[in-house]
C-alpha cells in the first residue's frame, strides 16, 4: 500500500516504521526537519517537510496515487483538515485521523461530525482513550502485566510473567493438559532474555519467562491460579497526572466501578482546580509532587491495592511507582515511553508497563491490513503481535485443516471462536467460514498471515 503519514512524532515514527517494516511504500509529513533526518537515517521511506494539511505539501507526498492517510500530528485540528483535503481534493480512500480533545469524541457529536458527508474520516484513534480502556483492563486482570480480550470478548489474551514460585516451572508443555484437569489454555508464545520462543511440547517454563496464553474468558481467574496468581480486589487506587489519559480512566472508573475509592495526584494547580466540575465529589483531587513520599502517604499509599502513573514524564511515573511501592501499594501501573527504561522493568520491580505508541500502533494497523482482520496488538520492540482475523470464503484459510496449511514458521494459532465457542485447535481441526482465528505471529511472518487472510477480488 502507498500509505502518507503526517505527523513524525512518538506515535507517527513507530507506525511509520512498522508500515515500512511491512513493505509498504509510505511517506511521512512533518515540519521539523530535524526529526525527519533522524527517520531517514533508519528506515526507507520518503519524508517532506511542511504543513501536513497544505494541498502542495500533500501532493508532494504522493497523495494523488496514496491508498491511505494516517493524521497523528499533536493537532487535532490539523489531523482533521489534513483528512478533508486528501478526501476532496486526492479522493484518498482511507482516512484515519488522530483525535485527542474529548469534546470532539462525545458520542452526541462525533456521530455527526465524523461521516459520510461532514468530516469524511473513516477511522478516529483516540490515543488518550485507546490508552485508558488498556489500563482499564489491565487492572481487571490482577498478577498479569497484559490483558485484552478478542472473538467478541469469548476470548482473552494474558500476559503473565513467570516467577519462582509458579507450580507449572521446569514442566514440559506437553504435560500441562493432565496439570490443568480439563481447563483448556494455549500458549502463544514465551518472551526468554529478549528471545521469542515458538511454545512446543519439550519446552519448559522457567522463573523470568513472561509467556502470553489465550483461554476463555470465563476461565480467567481458574487459570490465573494455575500459574500460581492470587486474585485481587480494587478497592483504593491512585491516579498520578490528570490529563487526558488520566481523566479517561476515571470516567470509566466512576462510570462501571462506582464502589472503587480514588484519589489523583496532579502538580498543575490550575488543572486541579479545572476537573473538580468534571469528576464525581467521591474522587479526591491533591495538588502537588508525586514523588513526594508525605503526599503519597496522605493519597494513602500504604493500604492501596494499585497506584497508576500516567503524566508525560516517565521518571515522575516510575520513581512515584516505585516510592508508593514501598510505602504498601500493592501493585504499580506506570506509562512509560523510554526504551531504555521499559527493559529495565523486572529489576526495578514494575509490575505493569504502559507503552502508548503500541497501543496506538495496533489500533491503526487494523485499518492497514488487507484481509478481516478485526484486532492487532503489536507487542512493540520485534516482538511480534497477535491478531484476531475473520475468516471470509476465499482466504487461503477457509475450510482447510491446520495440518493442511503451509504456515511460515514462527506462528501460532490460539484459538478458533465460532459462534459463542472458544475452540483451542489442533492438527486436525478444520478452519470454516465465519470463524474467528486467533494467531501469534514472529514479526518476520506477519506478512505472510496478511496473504493468508487476504480476500480474493472475486469475492466482491
Amino acid at each position: 500500500m502507498k500509505i502518507i503519514v503526517c505527523g513524525a512524532g512518538e506515535i507517527g515514527s513507530n507506525i511509520a516504521k512498522q508500515l515500512v517494516y511491512e513493505d509498504n511504500d509510505v511517506t511521512i509529513i512533518d515540519e521539523s526537519e530535524t526529526l525527519l533526518r533522524s527517520l531517514n537515517k533508519s528506515l526507507d521511506l520518503k519524508s517532506v517537510c511542511g504543513k501536513t494539511s497544505h494541498p502542495e505539501i500533500l501532493e508532494k507526498a504522493g497523495a494523488d496515487e496514496a491508498d491511505m492517510i494516517i493524521a497523528v500530528t499533536d493537532s487535532d485540528e490539523l489531523n482533521i483538515i489534513s483528512c478533508e483535503m486528501a478526501n476532496h481534493l486526492f479522493k484518498i480512500p482511507l482516512k484515519v485521523a488522530r483525535i485527542k480533545e474529548p469534546q470532539y469524541l462525545k458520542a452526541n457529536y462525533s456521530n455527526k461530525l465524523f461521516s459520510a458527508g461532514k468530516i469524511d474520516v473513516d477511522a478516529v484513534i483516540s490515543p488518550e482513550l485507546e490508552v485508558a480502556k488498556d489500563i482499564i483492563r489491565k487492572l481487571n486482570t490482577p498478577g498479569a502485566f497484559d490483558s485484552f480480550y478478542l472473538g467478541n470478548k469469548k476470548a482473552r489474551i494474558v500476559g503473565i510473567s513467570i516467577h519462582d514460585d509458579c507450580p507449572i516451572i521446569n514442566t514440559p508443555l506437553r504435560m500441562l493438559p493432565g496439570i490443568f484437569s480439563g481447563l483448556d489454555v494455549k500458549i502463544l508464545s514465551i518472551f526468554r532474555k529478549n528471545q521469542i520462543l515458538i511454545p512446543s511440547g519439550k519446552v519448559e517454563l522457567y522463573p523470568g519467562d513472561d509467556i502470553y496464553i489465550c483461554i476463555r474468558n470465563k476461565d480467567i481467574l481458574r487459570a490465573l491460579r494455575v500459574f500460581g496468581i492470587k486474585s485481587q480486589e480494587n478497592r483504593k487506587l491512585i491516579i498520578v497526572g490528570a490529563g487526558n489519559i488520566g481523566l479517561n480512566i476515571l470516567k470509566i472508573l466512576e462510570k462501571d466501578y462506582p464502589d472503587i475509592n480514588c484519589k489523583i495526584i496532579d502538580n498543575d494547580l490550575e488543572r486541579t482546580k479545572g476537573i473538580s466540575s468534571l469528576i464525581s465529589k467521591q474522587t479526591t483531587i491533591l495538588y502537588g509532587d508525586a514523588i513526594d513520599a508525605n503526599l503519597l502517604k496522605e493519597a494513602g499509599a500504604s493500604t492501596a491495592e494499585v497506584i497508576i502513573t500516567v503524566t508525560n514524564d516517565d521518571e515522575v511515573n516510575i520513581f512515584s511507582s516505585l516510592l508508593a511501592k514501598d510505602l504498601g501499594c500493592k501493585r504499580t501501573m506506570a506509562i512509560v515511553n523510554n526504551n531504555n527504561y521499559r527493559n529495565l522493568s523486572k529489576k526495578l520491580d514494575l509490575d505493569v508497563l504502559i507503552n502508548p505508541g503500541n497501543i496506538t500502533t495496533s489500533a491503526i494497523l487494523q485499518y492497514v491490513r488487507r484481509g478481516k482482520v478485526k484486532e492487532i496488538h503489536d507487542f512493540g520492540n520485534d516482538r511480534g503481535e497477535i491478531m484476531e482475523i475473520e475468516i471470509l470464503p476465499t482466504t487461503k484459510f477457509a475450510d482447510k485443516k491446520i495440518s493442511d496449511l503451509d504456515m511460515p514458521e514462527g506462528v501460532v494459532i490460539g484459538g478458533i471462536v465460532r459462534g459463542d465457542e472458544v475452540i483451542f485447535p489442533d492438527e486436525n481441526t478444520t478452519i470454516f467460514v465465519k470463524d474467528k482465528l486467533i494467531i501469534f505471529s514472529e514479526p518476520s511472518s506477519i506478512k505472510e498471515i496478511e496473504k493468508y487472510s487476504e480476500v480474493n477480488i472475486e469475492f466482491f
